[in-house]
Order: C-alpha cells, then structure tokens, then sequence
C-alpha cells in the first residue's frame, strides 16, 4: 500500500506551505514530508499525535523567503505524502512500517523529513538509512538522553529512541539536560558523544566538538523540547534550561555545510489550543532544514 501512495504521488489533507502542484508533486519534488500522528509510547503529556497536522496548518502562513539564505527554498520541491497510519499491535510493529516505508521515499533519492509523532518514531527512519547508507552519525538535538534500555515494558518507547539508534548508528547528543541514573551509568562505557544543554549555554562554541566529530552521512533528529519551554512550551515532556531559536539555527547550519545530511525528523510537537507560536515555530524550523539542505545541494 505505501508503495502505491508514494508512487501516485497522493497528496496529504494539507500540502506544506500549500504549494502550488508545481512544487509539491512527488514526481517534481527532491524533499518528502511524511506526517506520522504516532504518540502510542508518549509517557507524560498525550498529544504529539495532532503534531503534524498542525505543522502543515502553520505552514500556510510560512513566507517563502527565507531573508538569511536569501532564497526561496521551495523551488526544490516538497511534496507532502499521506498520514502513515498508526497500528495499535505495538510500538515495534510500527517501527517495521515506517523503515519499509522510509525506504520507498530513499528508491527515487528523496530526501525525507519525517514529522512526529512521539520520538519512538525515529528508530524506523535510522533502520531504513543505515540500510541504505551502512554505517551513520545520528545528530540528536533533544532535552532528554532518550538512552533507556527498555521504559514502561517496551523497548521501543520514546525514552530508549537514543539507546535503539546507538546500536546500529554512531550517536551525537546536544542539549540534553535530563537523563535517570541508569542514562548516565550506560553514557560512561557507551561510544555516544553528549553535550548537556548548560555546556552550550555557557559556551557556544562547546557543541563544536559533537559537528566536528559526526562522520558523513548524518540523519539528523530534533526533539522540539531542545528548545526552551519559553518559545516551545507545547511539547510532552518539557524541561528549563533549554536552547533558543538562533542557537539551534546555527548548530543545524553548520552541519548541513560542513555533512552530507541525508535526511531529518522533527518529533514531539504537541498543540496547545489557541496557542499557534510553538506550531508556527516547528514549521518554520521545517522550513529552514529544507532550505539549509538546498543550499547544501548547490556547493
């Protein structure tokens, strides 16, 4: 069925950014949306679940032009694909749907940005690039480890997304600022490179190391409670101490022209009605991952 949706070129019920079908097709378009409404592991607030379809409201009010790259990043192409639909047999069922899935998006060189959803959702997206690419960095911006080995009876809940990827893939966290005993204990005899959101905020420059030492090709993963609870209150699990708007900009740009980012999630949007700032925020951050990867198409 997936493969049938994707090579119709099927539209969602609403095209990011409503996009004329000149630059939203599958058959034009480089990037591929794909919304999944998944929150099945979500363990504190519901709602993630209503993420993306408010990512692609937000959208609609997006302006095209981006000032800072001088550009319209469009031009390259977004098509927005079908809601993958959740499963309720369990969190690994759906994991074996998104990578079969995320694979169809890789067969034409899509480049694919995924929409959560809870962060579970990740673990598909990483399985179906490093099937493709072999070994990968995963780039983590986040407020939590995520590095559980199993958390509310599943392995595959969102708190273990990060212990999941470090199996298969070579992780590098920024802005952690949370984590239980058993994170820390499993950090000290892991390969996983973190820098806790305090090191960032006292120096800049201390997320270096982790862009420094990412190995093309780089997935990368943005849990929305990186951000501050400030401008992004309307995420499951939130934390103080976050980062802010241009911090993370800068991080996502460097990586983008100094790696080759084959692909990117954006995970734990949770609406809150009549607040539209932390929706607008997300889509515009979707926005800004895709013209940062069409500038790096162009060097």
């Amino acid at each position: 069925m997936e493969e049938q949706l994707i090579s119709e070129g099927l539209a969602a019920p609403r095209v990011f950014a409503g996009l004329p079908l000149e630059y939203s097709s599958w058959e034009k378009a480089q990037v591929a949306l794909l919304p999944i409404p998944y929150d099945l592991t979500t363990s504190y607030q519901t709602g993630t679940r209503r993420g993306p379809q408010a990512i692609l409201d937000a959208s609609l009010h997006v302006e095209l032009y981006d000032e800072e790259l001088e550009s319209e990043p469009y031009h390259v192409g977004i098509h927005t694909l079908p809601w993958l639909e959740p499963l309720a047999s369990g969190p690994e069922e759906m994991l074996k749907r998104i990578e079969h899935t995320t694979k169809q998006i890789l067969k034409p060189r899509k480049f694919p940005i995924v929409l959560g959803g809870d962060h579970s959702i990740t673990l598909g997206v990483v399985r179906a690039l490093a099937s493709e690419y072999g070994k990968l960095s995963v780039l983590q911006l986040d407020a939590h480890a995520d590095l559980r080995d199993s958390y509310q009876g599943t392995k595959y809940s969102h708190a273990c997304a990060g212990r999941r990827i470090s199996e298969i893939a070579r992780l590098f966290q920024v802005g952690i600022r949370s984590l239980s005993l058993e994170e820390a204990q499993f950090m000290k005899g892991s390969k996983v490179t973190t820098v806790y959101a305090r090191e960032v905020l006292r120096d800049s420059k201390s997320s270096q190391k982790v862009l420094d030492a990412l190995r093309d090709p780089v997935y990368i993963t943005l849990d929305v409670d990186v951000f501050d609870p400030s401008i992004m209150p309307a995420t499951g699990t939130p934390e103080p101490g976050g980062l802010d708007w241009l911090e993370i900009l800068a991080l996502l740009r460097h990586a983008f022209e100094n790696h080759r980012v084959v692909g990117c999630d954006v995970v734990e949007l949770a609406p809150i009605p009549g607040m539209v700032a932390p929706d607008f925020l997300t889509a515009k951050l979707v926005y800004k991952l895709i013209g940062y990867w069409s500038v790096s198409q162009q060097t």
